[in-house]
């Protein structure tokens, strides 16, 4: 059995109006195009709805069997109308993505505070997470989307370019080029440098030992995740790079971001999300404001 959407409501506006003509005003149709769908329904049901008379129509048991039921299919379908409706305009949804801690911190709350400002009806959670997670949990359908830099990712995820995020020298607010307003990588070759695992170690270290880097690349400290190595900058104990939104933490920690010049270095930054399922109004509004 195939009942249409169409043969549901000329039924019904025909059940009310108690006549053809009058429902066919009411759908905008003509008198003849609502009998042919009531005609096709009833082949449908394959039994008669309504009692033809002269000038009037009534139902017949099955048609009333049959109102109640049509009637909550439609409110069903008006309420999921209405629904679609508020997520389309973001009067109703939400927000689930995974992204880096430090960025999480730095430069989300500020775009996710102008966000819910707009949108207050979107409930929001942010995963916030390890570089290597960022696509592991949008793979698991934990999140929607994530934003992270380049890192592996299994068949079921895509990802596209999100903006490049410039790569800064971090020292404390005490070194000799805390002043400085650029500085480039001979400036710094031999100081104590401080690693952490990511994307751009091993360009920091070619760039290092490219501008004669004396030191060798073990006498350099390495720790597992930026923070520490930011903590470690400030108390003296090295120098490093850090993603420009680090910035942030530059007056609790006691440092300064200085541009790196002769080379710059910039990262790109990736929005991942699984194949085939198409971003929702709200997470395309947030990316499209985060972007900016």
């Amino acid at each position: 059995m195939h009942i249409s959407l169409r043969q549901l409501r000329a039924f019904m506006a025909a059940a009310e109006a108690g006549s053809f003509t009058r429902a066919a005003h009411r759908l905008h149709l003509s008198q003849s195009a609502v009998s042919m769908v009531i005609r096709q329904l009833e082949s449908e049901v394959g039994l008669a709805l309504f009692n033809r008379e002269a000038k009037r129509i009534t139902l017949t048991v099955m048609g009333q069997q049959l109102m109640p039921i049509a009637r909550r299919m439609l409110d069903d379908l008006e309420r999921i109308a209405v629904s679609v409706s508020d997520v389309r305009q973001m009067q109703r949804g939400s927000l689930r993505f995974s992204a880096p801690s430090l960025l999480a911190c730095t430069l989300v709350p500020p775009a996710l505070a102008a966000f819910s400002a707009r949108h207050p009806q979107i409930s929001v959670q942010v995963m916030d997470t390890s570089l290597e997670d960022v696509p592991a949990a949008v793979e698991r359908g934990v999140v929607e989307f994530g934003i992270g830099p380049d890192r592996p990712t299994g068949p079921g995820v895509d990802r596209s370019f999100f903006r490049s995020i410039a790569i800064a020298f971090v020292c404390s607010s005490t070194h000799w080029a805390a002043r400085k307003r650029s500085i480039t990588w001979s400036d710094v070759r031999d100081d104590p440098w401080i690693y952490y695992p990511s994307t751009f170690e091993q360009d920091i270290r070619e760039a290092l030992w490219q501008h004669g880097r004396a030191q060798r690349q073990e006498d350099a400290t390495v720790v597992e995740h930026l923070p520490t190595a930011l903590a470690l900058v400030g108390h003296g104990l090295g120098v490093t790079t850090a993603p420009d939104y680090a910035r942030a933490l530059r007056r609790d920690l006691r440092l300064r971001f200085i541009p790196l010049v002769e080379p710059s270095i910039e990262r790109a930054f990736y929005v991942y999300k699984r194949n085939g399922h198409p971003l929702s109004p709200a997470a395309r509004a947030f990316l499209q404001a985060f972007a900016r």
